[in-house]
């Protein structure tokens, strides 16, 4: 894997969606990360930038710092807001298996998450939610 650092700002909107997803593509692929795991990753981005952009923000829209860097077979993608406090991580894992009527809204999303990231992390620093997902060479 190549060596790539990167990171920019974007509006906290479901329209800057496909920006942010294009700016992670065209580093993944210079970084030469295997396009099965960045079809995962833009997946769970896509998730991540929804989330931030509807739920984040009191008054939206606020701001997105994608930050990425690789380096010795591992790819970090870490999303930095400063809105309001949530650990995604927390969230309890849904149970899939219930029948649909059974089960609560929401938590596929960070379902998905867990499943398809090597790696996460979250912290809470400088009144910033930071969250980071690491992908591994295969």
């Amino acid at each position: 894997m190549k060596d790539v650092k990167a990171e920019k700002v974007f509006p906290a909107k479901i329209e800057a969606i496909p920006d942010i997803l294009d700016f992670i593509s065209s580093y993944a692929e210079a970084a030469e990360l295997h396009p099965k795991k960045t079809t995962y990753l833009l997946l769970v981005s896509d998730e991540v930038a929804a989330n931030i952009s509807q739920y984040a923000y009191e008054k939206p829209p606020g701001e997105l710092l994608v930050q990425i860097e690789s380096d010795r077979g591992k790819f970090m993608l870490e999303f930095v807001d400063d809105g309001v406090l949530f650990d995604p991580l927390s969230v309890e894992e849904p149970d899939i298996h219930a029948d649909i009527k059974d089960r609560n809204p929401g938590g596929l999303g960070i379902h998905v998450m867990r499943n398809f990231i090597d790696e996460m992390h979250y912290r809470r620093a400088n009144n910033k939610n930071k969250l980071s997902l690491i992908m591994y060479d295969e």
